[in-house]
Protein backbone atom coordinates (compact mmCIF):
# COMPACT_ATOMS: atom_id res chain seq x y z
CA UNK A 1 0.00 0.00 0.00
CA UNK A 2 3.09 2.39 0.55
CA UNK A 3 5.26 0.87 -1.75
CA UNK A 4 6.37 4.32 -3.04
CA UNK A 5 6.89 6.07 0.57
CA UNK A 6 10.62 5.52 0.26
CA UNK A 7 13.13 7.92 1.26
CA UNK A 8 13.80 9.58 -1.80
CA UNK A 9 10.37 10.07 -2.59
CA UNK A 10 9.84 11.70 0.65
CA UNK A 11 12.23 14.23 0.53
CA UNK A 12 11.73 14.78 -3.25
CA UNK A 13 8.44 16.43 -2.02
CA UNK A 14 9.48 17.93 1.04
CA UNK A 15 12.50 19.81 -1.17
CA UNK A 16 9.70 20.77 -3.71
CA UNK A 17 8.07 22.21 -1.30
CA UNK A 18 10.59 25.29 -0.18
CA UNK A 19 10.34 26.88 -3.12
CA UNK A 20 12.80 28.24 -5.90
CA UNK A 21 14.13 30.59 -3.14
CA UNK A 22 15.18 27.91 -0.82
CA UNK A 23 18.57 25.64 -1.42
CA UNK A 24 17.65 22.25 -1.31
CA UNK A 25 20.83 20.30 -2.72
CA UNK A 26 22.50 17.90 -0.70
CA UNK A 27 24.09 19.15 2.67
CA UNK A 28 22.17 22.42 2.23
CA UNK A 29 20.45 23.52 5.67
CA UNK A 30 16.88 22.47 4.26
CA UNK A 31 17.93 19.31 2.60
CA UNK A 32 19.56 18.22 6.60
CA UNK A 33 16.83 19.38 8.18
CA UNK A 34 14.36 17.09 6.46
CA UNK A 35 16.25 14.15 5.92
CA UNK A 36 16.08 12.53 9.91
CA UNK A 37 12.42 13.32 9.18
CA UNK A 38 12.07 11.24 6.00
CA UNK A 39 13.83 8.73 7.15
CA UNK A 40 11.92 8.30 10.13
CA UNK A 41 8.71 8.80 8.01
CA UNK A 42 9.80 5.73 5.49
CA UNK A 43 10.00 3.72 8.71
CA UNK A 44 6.45 4.56 9.54
CA UNK A 45 5.29 4.19 6.19
CA UNK A 46 6.73 0.56 6.20
CA UNK A 47 4.91 -0.15 9.54
CA UNK A 48 1.87 0.87 8.60
CA UNK A 49 2.35 -1.27 5.47
CA UNK A 50 2.83 -3.86 7.53
CA UNK A 51 -0.06 -3.11 10.02
CA UNK A 52 -2.57 -2.59 7.06
CA UNK A 53 -1.29 -6.44 5.48
CA UNK A 54 -1.83 -8.35 9.19
CA UNK A 55 -5.67 -6.90 9.09
CA UNK A 56 -7.31 -9.36 7.64
CA UNK A 57 -6.61 -13.25 7.27
CA UNK A 58 -6.01 -13.17 3.07
CA UNK A 59 -2.38 -11.48 3.48
CA UNK A 60 -1.78 -11.80 7.00
CA UNK A 61 1.73 -13.73 8.38
CA UNK A 62 1.51 -16.82 10.33
CA UNK A 63 1.94 -15.15 13.36
CA UNK A 64 -1.23 -13.18 13.23
CA UNK A 65 -3.21 -15.74 11.59
CA UNK A 66 -2.68 -17.71 14.05
CA UNK A 67 -4.29 -14.92 16.53
CA UNK A 68 -6.90 -13.99 14.39
CA UNK A 69 -7.89 -17.71 13.60
CA UNK A 70 -8.09 -18.03 17.51
CA UNK A 71 -10.93 -15.43 18.37
CA UNK A 72 -12.93 -17.64 15.49
CA UNK A 73 -11.99 -20.47 17.63
CA UNK A 74 -9.70 -22.14 15.33
CA UNK A 75 -6.48 -23.55 16.20
CA UNK A 76 -3.63 -23.82 14.57
CA UNK A 77 -2.74 -27.50 14.42
CA UNK A 78 1.83 -27.29 15.38
CA UNK A 79 4.16 -30.03 14.71
CA UNK A 80 3.62 -33.08 16.85
CA UNK A 81 6.31 -35.55 17.69
CA UNK A 82 6.19 -39.31 17.37
CA UNK A 83 5.51 -41.44 19.83
CA UNK A 84 6.64 -45.12 20.06
CA UNK A 85 6.91 -48.19 22.10
CA UNK A 86 10.03 -49.05 23.18
CA UNK A 87 10.31 -53.54 24.29
CA UNK A 88 13.10 -53.09 26.74
CA UNK A 89 14.55 -56.45 28.69
CA UNK A 90 14.11 -54.90 31.92
CA UNK A 91 12.53 -51.87 33.75
CA UNK A 92 13.83 -48.50 32.51
CA UNK A 93 13.52 -45.15 34.98
CA UNK A 94 10.85 -42.60 33.09
CA UNK A 95 12.92 -40.15 32.11
CA UNK A 96 16.04 -41.95 30.61
CA UNK A 97 16.86 -40.99 26.52
CA UNK A 98 17.33 -43.58 24.21
CA UNK A 99 19.31 -42.52 20.44
CA UNK A 100 18.11 -44.76 17.78
CA UNK A 101 19.52 -43.93 14.61
CA UNK A 102 19.69 -39.88 14.33
CA UNK A 103 17.15 -39.60 17.00
CA UNK A 104 16.50 -39.33 20.69
CA UNK A 105 13.41 -40.66 22.67
CA UNK A 106 12.08 -40.10 26.23
CA UNK A 107 10.80 -42.71 28.38
CA UNK A 108 7.38 -41.12 29.18
CA UNK A 109 4.93 -43.90 30.43
CA UNK A 110 4.75 -47.64 31.08
CA UNK A 111 2.56 -49.80 29.09
CA UNK A 112 3.03 -53.01 30.87
CA UNK A 113 5.39 -55.33 31.65
CA UNK A 114 9.27 -53.88 29.87
CA UNK A 115 7.23 -51.61 27.36
CA UNK A 116 7.62 -48.18 27.47
CA UNK A 117 6.07 -44.97 25.66
CA UNK A 118 8.77 -43.09 24.54
CA UNK A 119 8.63 -39.42 22.92
CA UNK A 120 10.92 -38.52 20.06
CA UNK A 121 13.08 -35.51 20.96
CA UNK A 122 12.42 -34.13 17.34
CA UNK A 123 8.85 -33.11 15.96
CA UNK A 124 7.58 -33.49 12.86
CA UNK A 125 7.00 -36.43 10.37
CA UNK A 126 10.36 -37.41 9.36
CA UNK A 127 10.93 -39.66 12.21
CA UNK A 128 7.99 -41.59 11.97
CA UNK A 129 9.77 -44.45 10.18
CA UNK A 130 12.69 -44.40 12.41
CA UNK A 131 13.01 -48.28 14.10
CA UNK A 132 16.26 -50.34 15.73
CA UNK A 133 18.13 -51.15 18.73
CA UNK A 134 17.67 -48.02 21.52
CA UNK A 135 21.03 -47.23 22.55
CA UNK A 136 20.93 -45.40 26.70
CA UNK A 137 22.17 -41.73 26.25
CA UNK A 138 23.46 -41.67 29.99
CA UNK A 139 25.20 -44.96 31.40
CA UNK A 140 23.07 -47.77 32.57
CA UNK A 141 24.14 -50.50 34.97
CA UNK A 142 24.01 -53.76 33.95
CA UNK A 143 21.53 -52.88 29.92
CA UNK A 144 20.33 -55.63 29.06
CA UNK A 145 19.13 -53.92 25.19
CA UNK A 146 15.75 -52.78 23.71
CA UNK A 147 14.31 -51.31 20.64
CA UNK A 148 11.54 -49.33 19.15
CA UNK A 149 8.92 -52.11 17.89
CA UNK A 150 5.83 -49.35 17.61
CA UNK A 151 5.24 -46.49 15.91
CA UNK A 152 1.69 -45.34 18.61
CA UNK A 153 1.18 -41.60 17.22
CA UNK A 154 2.45 -40.79 14.28
CA UNK A 155 4.46 -37.08 14.49
CA UNK A 156 2.89 -34.52 12.62
CA UNK A 157 4.20 -31.14 10.89
CA UNK A 158 3.43 -27.50 11.20
CA UNK A 159 0.12 -27.21 9.68
CA UNK A 160 0.69 -25.88 6.17
CA UNK A 161 -0.05 -22.59 5.92
CA UNK A 162 -1.90 -21.41 3.15
CA UNK A 163 -4.20 -24.12 3.69
CA UNK A 164 -4.77 -22.98 7.44
CA UNK A 165 -5.37 -19.67 5.47
CA UNK A 166 -7.68 -21.34 3.41
CA UNK A 167 -9.96 -22.95 6.47
CA UNK A 168 -9.88 -19.33 8.22
CA UNK A 169 -11.31 -17.62 5.41
CA UNK A 170 -13.69 -20.61 4.90
CA UNK A 171 -15.01 -20.45 7.95
CA UNK A 172 -17.17 -17.24 6.93
CA UNK A 173 -19.01 -19.44 4.59
CA UNK A 174 -19.98 -21.74 7.66
CA UNK A 175 -22.60 -21.36 10.29
CA UNK A 176 -22.48 -22.89 13.50
CA UNK A 177 -26.37 -23.21 14.04
CA UNK A 178 -28.29 -25.32 16.91
CA UNK A 179 -31.75 -25.04 15.50
CA UNK A 180 -33.61 -23.14 17.98
CA UNK A 181 -35.66 -20.20 17.66
CA UNK A 182 -32.50 -17.48 17.83
CA UNK A 183 -30.82 -19.17 15.77
CA UNK A 184 -33.40 -19.13 12.92
CA UNK A 185 -34.11 -15.87 13.41
CA UNK A 186 -30.52 -14.67 12.76
CA UNK A 187 -30.52 -16.61 10.04
CA UNK A 188 -33.34 -15.83 8.14
CA UNK A 189 -33.54 -12.45 9.02
CA UNK A 190 -29.69 -12.22 7.38
CA UNK A 191 -31.26 -13.44 4.41
CA UNK A 192 -31.98 -10.82 1.32
CA UNK A 193 -35.67 -9.35 1.22
CA UNK A 194 -36.32 -10.63 4.91
CA UNK A 195 -37.57 -7.89 7.13
CA UNK A 196 -38.44 -10.56 10.57
CA UNK A 197 -39.64 -13.72 11.26
CA UNK A 198 -41.47 -15.46 13.65
CA UNK A 199 -40.05 -19.19 14.05
CA UNK A 200 -42.71 -21.40 15.71
CA UNK A 201 -42.39 -25.05 17.13
CA UNK A 202 -44.28 -27.66 15.38
CA UNK A 203 -47.62 -28.14 17.07
CA UNK A 204 -48.07 -31.71 18.36
CA UNK A 205 -50.03 -33.25 15.78
CA UNK A 206 -47.80 -31.30 12.90
CA UNK A 207 -44.47 -32.33 11.60
CA UNK A 208 -44.11 -28.75 10.38
CA UNK A 209 -41.86 -26.00 11.56
CA UNK A 210 -43.34 -23.11 10.53
CA UNK A 211 -41.34 -19.23 10.22
CA UNK A 212 -43.41 -16.75 8.97
CA UNK A 213 -42.11 -13.74 6.76
CA UNK A 214 -42.26 -9.97 6.90
CA UNK A 215 -40.81 -8.50 3.52
CA UNK A 216 -37.23 -5.85 3.89
CA UNK A 217 -40.11 -3.20 3.30
CA UNK A 218 -42.03 -4.99 5.93
CA UNK A 219 -44.98 -5.53 3.96
CA UNK A 220 -46.30 -8.83 2.52
CA UNK A 221 -43.13 -10.65 1.03
CA UNK A 222 -42.89 -11.81 -2.57
CA UNK A 223 -43.50 -15.09 -3.70
CA UNK A 224 -39.98 -15.47 -5.24
CA UNK A 225 -38.77 -14.04 -1.62
CA UNK A 226 -41.07 -16.93 -0.03
CA UNK A 227 -39.08 -19.00 -1.90
CA UNK A 228 -35.48 -18.04 -2.24
CA UNK A 229 -35.47 -18.42 1.73
CA UNK A 230 -37.70 -22.02 1.92
CA UNK A 231 -34.02 -22.85 -0.22
CA UNK A 232 -31.87 -21.29 1.80
CA UNK A 233 -33.65 -22.94 4.98
CA UNK A 234 -34.96 -26.28 3.89
CA UNK A 235 -35.36 -26.65 0.06
CA UNK A 236 -39.04 -28.28 -0.89
CA UNK A 237 -38.03 -31.19 -2.69
CA UNK A 238 -35.97 -32.17 0.59
CA UNK A 239 -37.77 -31.96 3.31
CA UNK A 240 -36.17 -32.67 6.55
CA UNK A 241 -33.10 -33.96 4.92
CA UNK A 242 -30.77 -30.81 6.06
CA UNK A 243 -30.09 -29.85 2.79
CA UNK A 244 -30.00 -26.23 4.18
CA UNK A 245 -29.71 -24.54 7.33
CA UNK A 246 -32.30 -26.34 9.02
CA UNK A 247 -30.83 -29.94 10.75
CA UNK A 248 -31.45 -32.81 9.44
CA UNK A 249 -35.41 -33.92 10.59
CA UNK A 250 -36.36 -29.73 10.92
CA UNK A 251 -39.22 -29.93 7.82
CA UNK A 252 -39.71 -26.06 7.74
CA UNK A 253 -42.35 -24.38 6.13
CA UNK A 254 -41.75 -20.19 5.26
CA UNK A 255 -45.08 -18.85 5.07
CA UNK A 256 -45.59 -15.22 4.32
CA UNK A 257 -47.60 -12.56 6.71
CA UNK A 258 -51.12 -12.03 5.74
CA UNK A 259 -52.16 -8.18 5.08
CA UNK A 260 -55.29 -6.70 6.41
CA UNK A 261 -56.50 -4.14 4.96
CA UNK A 262 -57.36 -1.20 7.05
CA UNK A 263 -59.32 1.21 5.59
CA UNK A 264 -59.98 4.90 8.04
CA UNK A 265 -62.85 6.65 7.60
CA UNK A 266 -63.39 10.46 10.15
CA UNK A 267 -65.08 13.43 9.79
CA UNK A 268 -61.87 16.03 9.82
CA UNK A 269 -62.45 20.20 11.20
CA UNK A 270 -60.03 21.86 9.41
CA UNK A 271 -57.94 25.44 10.30
CA UNK A 272 -58.54 28.28 8.11
CA UNK A 273 -57.08 27.75 4.47
CA UNK A 274 -57.08 24.16 4.65
CA UNK A 275 -59.37 21.87 2.97
CA UNK A 276 -59.76 18.20 2.59
CA UNK A 277 -57.79 18.56 -0.65
CA UNK A 278 -55.01 19.88 0.60
CA UNK A 279 -54.98 17.82 3.82
CA UNK A 280 -55.92 14.27 1.75
CA UNK A 281 -52.01 13.08 1.04
CA UNK A 282 -50.63 14.20 4.89
CA UNK A 283 -53.60 12.43 6.45
CA UNK A 284 -52.95 9.44 4.43
CA UNK A 285 -49.25 9.36 4.69
CA UNK A 286 -49.99 10.14 8.65
CA UNK A 287 -52.24 6.88 8.61
CA UNK A 288 -49.67 4.54 6.16
CA UNK A 289 -46.77 5.61 9.04
CA UNK A 290 -48.83 4.94 11.43
CA UNK A 291 -49.48 0.92 10.55
CA UNK A 292 -45.61 0.98 9.20
CA UNK A 293 -44.74 1.60 12.61
CA UNK A 294 -46.99 -1.43 13.91
CA UNK A 295 -45.54 -4.00 10.81
CA UNK A 296 -42.19 -2.69 12.20
CA UNK A 297 -42.77 -4.03 15.43
CA UNK A 298 -44.39 -7.46 13.82
CA UNK A 299 -41.47 -9.72 14.65
CA UNK A 300 -40.75 -8.27 18.57
CA UNK A 301 -44.24 -8.86 19.67
CA UNK A 302 -43.71 -12.59 18.79
CA UNK A 303 -47.33 -14.14 19.17
CA UNK A 304 -49.04 -11.27 20.71
CA UNK A 305 -51.64 -10.18 18.39
CA UNK A 306 -51.25 -6.69 16.82
CA UNK A 307 -53.28 -3.96 17.56
CA UNK A 308 -55.09 -1.12 15.45
CA UNK A 309 -55.61 1.21 18.18
CA UNK A 310 -58.39 3.62 17.35
CA UNK A 311 -56.57 6.53 19.73
CA UNK A 312 -53.33 5.85 17.72
CA UNK A 313 -54.77 7.02 14.59
CA UNK A 314 -56.65 10.26 15.75
CA UNK A 315 -53.00 11.22 17.29
CA UNK A 316 -51.53 10.73 14.19
CA UNK A 317 -54.39 12.63 12.39
CA UNK A 318 -54.54 15.34 14.66
CA UNK A 319 -50.40 15.90 14.10
CA UNK A 320 -51.31 16.95 10.67
CA UNK A 321 -50.83 20.45 9.91
CA UNK A 322 -54.45 22.10 9.11
CA UNK A 323 -56.36 19.43 11.11
CA UNK A 324 -58.20 20.99 14.26
CA UNK A 325 -60.38 18.43 15.27
CA UNK A 326 -61.75 14.70 14.24
CA UNK A 327 -64.91 12.65 15.01
CA UNK A 328 -66.15 9.70 14.16
CA UNK A 329 -63.26 7.66 13.36
CA UNK A 330 -63.61 4.25 12.46
CA UNK A 331 -61.10 1.21 11.20
CA UNK A 332 -62.87 -0.94 8.79
CA UNK A 333 -66.07 0.81 9.40
CA UNK A 334 -66.13 -0.08 13.09
CA UNK A 335 -65.31 2.32 16.14
CA UNK A 336 -63.49 0.20 17.56
CA UNK A 337 -59.37 -0.91 18.04
CA UNK A 338 -58.69 -3.84 15.20
CA UNK A 339 -57.24 -6.83 16.24
CA UNK A 340 -55.08 -8.55 14.08
CA UNK A 341 -53.59 -12.46 15.26
CA UNK A 342 -50.05 -12.86 15.34
CA UNK A 343 -49.89 -14.09 11.29
CA UNK A 344 -51.19 -10.68 10.11
CA UNK A 345 -50.42 -7.67 9.34
CA UNK A 346 -52.01 -4.12 8.80
CA UNK A 347 -51.75 -2.70 5.41
CA UNK A 348 -53.20 1.21 4.10
CA UNK A 349 -56.64 0.73 2.35
CA UNK A 350 -57.55 3.89 2.15
CA UNK A 351 -58.84 6.82 3.94
CA UNK A 352 -62.44 8.49 3.79
CA UNK A 353 -62.95 12.03 5.08
CA UNK A 354 -66.69 12.64 5.96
Amino acid sequence: MYDDRLFDTIMAEMMNSFGPDVRTDEGSLAYNACAKIAEKLEDVYGDMDLLSENMLPDTQDLEHLIRYASERGIAYSYATAPIVKGSFKQEIEIGELFDCGDYTYEVTELIGGFDYKMRCQIEGTEANANVGELTPVDYIDDYLGGEITELLVPGTDDEDEEKFREKVINSFQSVAFGGNKADYRLFVDALKGVGGCKPLRRAKDSAWINIYLIGSDFGVPSAEVVNSVQSAVDPEENHGEGDGIAPICHSVKIIPVTGQEVMISTKVTYDAGFSADTTRPLIEEAVKNCLLELRKSWEANEKENTIVRLARIEAAILNVEGVVDITSTKINGADANLTLDFKTVPTFGGVELV
